[in-house]
């Protein structure tokens, strides 16, 4: 290292201890990152395991809520069509009675075989007596009704036949004069009906019936409940009343066996693990594929609704109100899903049961499986924890050794430049911006000392141009606060005093000088002109264009007047009343200011203005609105707005007609003219102060206060509403109180 300078003794012994720090903080923290890794690749593998356990046992869940929301609707559904279709059938044969009973001319006496006298074949049609006629011997005087009603039996013996093999099943007309036409299917193989002892028991009598005795009170189609009928076997029966020329005649029926919904109900798609039951509104099990435990159908029947598992029970009262929904329940120390709907035509609920344990057990095999495979990989992973340690110790020892030799020729390497660099800065510094730094070393820091000596040209050339544009920027302020000064002293301070009107105006421009002007002056002792107009830009361009319109506008309005106005002020030796102004000659100044202005429009500018004169003598104002906001009238304490004539832009095309308007005003009346500065403020929500927020302010001032006073109400509005946001545009206010 002898001959060596300081500075590059420093550099080879920076970069040789940076090389052995590296070295150590390289294997320090790959030893621990890779040990963290293994840790939490453990630990993540583990969580991942249980989190995608949980997630499919929640997907599992999800999926198994809907498919058994779904299974309940469709069987529910497929209960309520089949009993739809029941009701459909049983009016019909109810129609068919009516048509014969109301028509019995058209129909010859049929003789069925009696059930009692002759044996009766299955699906053979026949005619049965109640106890009560055959007691009271009355089948005589009710025989040839009944036969001419035989008629139907033709009716039932095609619906029996349609009827397939195995279901018990009776079609019946019930009469209210005591005789029943019917047809038996059975589900056994005997050939002929059988009719037990209580067909002959003076108890059996359908008359006597509940729905009977409502049926005929409402003549209403209903569904009974299930009860075992007097065939031998339970049915729920389907009742429609059918009618003779005097009224209700008695009722048509349909009864089948509950087991065809046993049927229905039995058909499980959840394989052996569902349980499928019916329940009543009382909360009863009507039918259910179990045959013991409390979900089996029981005499007496047991109100599930006072269950002991108490959410199930609650579920249960959900279900005899006629709900559907999918909840987990408890039912014998087990959770089941119960999945429930209802059959609405027969007020029930057709529920299905399925053990939680099944559902989510693929999903509890998916997390073992998940687990084990982490275990395994975090085996592999230590493996290669201790493969790659070593691998990058031996890496990092062979690139310390090149290193030591490395430091050497850099610290030669990069202190010249460096030296010679640091001696032109220096120099720079001192404010020699003319020197140039050469150094040729190809590399970075050569490429730094172009940088040093394009950034002294640049300086250079900034100094020079931060003169000039600071000098022609205070030019130009100084220009635009002389023109808003002068723009300021263009529009009128005060109206000479008098005791007819009070008159106040303000113009709070955007910028340093606005496009709004307002204007007032008096074309003769009795009529005052007030004009409030915008430009239809800002800055100077628009303050510009504001003095030609204003100067336009008071020049034709002078000029356009009577012949005979007098001065301001002046007195003839024998005073006569001033004269009355002509409204036309008004519109015809603001036209003629109109076509001056659109000669010479190269920029496309535009002004709306709102003129008018108003006779102080006897509150006569005529007026002309050219595109501006609608002024707002008080008159007995309340603002409106004027109406006014859509009349166009002034400045925009030549040519154009402007009609005038009146309007008398009376003692006390306000006129308030304003810009749409007033109405178009913006507060930070980006929300307009609007004209309706502008009426309401007006509105809220006393109708005694002077113009001074409603403008400076107004003003004060639009400052809340704004709050600290920028000014917009321009607000120009002008308010006249004629005082009679």
């Amino acid at each position: 290292m002898g001959g060596k300078t300081g500075i590059e003794r420093r550099i080879f012994l920076l970069l040789l201890a940076t090389g052995l720090v590296s070295f150590l903080a390289f294997e320090t923290v790959s030893f621990f990152g890779l040990y963290g890794v293994q840790t939490q690749a453990l630990e993540s593998g583990t969580k991942m395991g249980e989190s995608a356990a949980a997630f499919a046992e929640e997907i599992a869940d999800g999926q198994a809520k809907k498919r058994f929301a779904l299974f309940a609707e469709e069987k529910a559904r497929g209960i309520e069509t089949d009993m739809w279709r029941l009701k459909e059938d049983t009016q019909l044969l109810a129609n068919s009675m009516t048509r014969i009973l109301t028509h019995k001319d058209e129909y010859s006496p049929i003789e069925l075989p009696v059930a009692g006298e002759v044996p009766i074949r299955s699906r053979e049609p026949y005619l049965f007596f109640v106890s009560a006629l055959r007691e009271s011997g009355g089948i005589e005087e009710v025989l040839p009704e009944a036969r001419i009603a035989s008629n139907a039996a033709e009716n039932l013996a095609i619906w029996a036949e349609s009827i397939d093999d195995g279901y018990d099943l009776t079609y019946y007309f019930a009469s209210k004069r005591g005789y029943i036409i019917s047809v038996d299917t059975t589900s056994k193989d005997a050939e002929f009906v059988e009719f037990g002892e209580d067909w002959y028991a003076p108890s059996f009598d359908p008359r006597e019936r509940p729905w009977y005795r409502e049926i005929e009170a409402t003549g209403k189609t209903v569904f009974t409940d299930v009860y075992v009928g007097v065939e031998g076997y339970p049915v729920i029966s389907c009742v429609a009343p059918y009618y003779d020329e005097n009224g209700f005649a008695g009722v048509a029926s349909i009864s089948p066996s509950i087991a065809l919904l046993y049927s229905v109900i039995a058909n499980n798609t959840l394989g052996d693990h569902g349980i499928n039951f019916i329940l009543n509104s009382k909360g009863e099990v009507l039918l259910s594929s179990e045959t013991s435990g409390p979900l089996a159908p029981s005499e007496p029947k047991n109100d599930l609704r006072k269950y002991e598992d108490e959410d199930f029970a609650l579920e249960a009262g959900c279900m005899a109100r006629g709900l559907s929904d999918v909840s987990l329940v408890t039912l014998g120390g087990k959770e089941y899903y119960l999945a429930y709907a209802p059959i609405k035509n027969l007020g029930w609920s057709f529920g299905t049961l399925i053990e939680r344990d099944v559902v989510v057990q693929p999903a509890r095999d998916a997390k073992a499986y998940l687990l084990s495979r982490a275990a395994d990989f975090s085996a592999s992973l230590q493996d290669f924890f201790w493969d790659n340690l070593l691998r990058t110790a031996a890496l990092l020892l062979a690139l310390l050794a090149a290193l030591f030799f490395a430091s050497r020729k850099a610290a030669d390497r990069f202190v010249k430049p460096v030296l010679a660099l640091t001696a032109g800065v220096r120099e720079i510094s001192g404010g020699n911006l003319d020197k140039k730094i050469d150094v040729k070393t190809g590399d970075e820091i050569e490429q730094l000392a172009d940088s040093f000596n394009h950034m002294t040209d640049e300086l250079q050339t900034y100094i020079r141009n931060l003169a000039r544009t600071t000098a022609e920027k205070e030019r130009i302020e100084t220009e635009i606060s002389v023109a808003a000064r002068i723009q300021a002293g263009i529009l009128p301070k005060h109206l000479p005093a008098r005791t007819e009107v009070d008159l106040a105006a303000s113009m709070t421009p955007a910028k340093e000088v606005g496009g709004d002007f307002y204007d007032f002056y008096f074309l003769d002792d009795c009529h005052l002109v007030v004009t409030v107009a915008d430009v239809s830009d800002k800055g100077v361009p628009a303050a510009l264009f504001m003095v030609a319109a204003k100067t336009l506008l008071k020049e034709s309005a002078l000029t356009m007047g009577p012949g005979d106005n007098l001065p301001v002020g002046a007195k003839a030796a024998h005073p006569a009343p001033a004269p009355t102004l002509s409204p036309p000659w008004l519109s015809e100044a603001v036209a003629r200011t109109n076509d001056r202005l659109a000669e010479a429009n190269d920029e496309g500018m535009f002004v709306t203005v709102f003129t008018g004169v108003l006779d102080i003598r006897n509150g006569d104002f005529t007026y002309v609105n050219a595109g501006h906001n609608p002024p707002l009238l008080r008159r007995n304490g309340n603002f409106e707005f004027l109406p006014v004539a859509a009349g166009p832009m002034l400045g925009a095309m030549g040519g154009m007609a402007f009609p005038s308007e009146r309007l008398t005003l009376s003692a006390g009346d306000m006129l308030f003219l304003y810009t749409d500065g007033v109405t178009e403020a913006m507060n930070e929500a980006k929300e307009m102060f609007t004209e309706e927020r502008l009426k309401e302010t007006l509105c809220d001032c006393a109708s005694g206060k002077s113009s001074a006073e409603v403008l400076a109400a107004v003003r004060e509005a639009v400052s809340a509403h704004a709050g600290g946001t920028e000014q917009s545009d321009d607000i120009t206010m002008l308010g006249l109180v004629f005082q009679g």
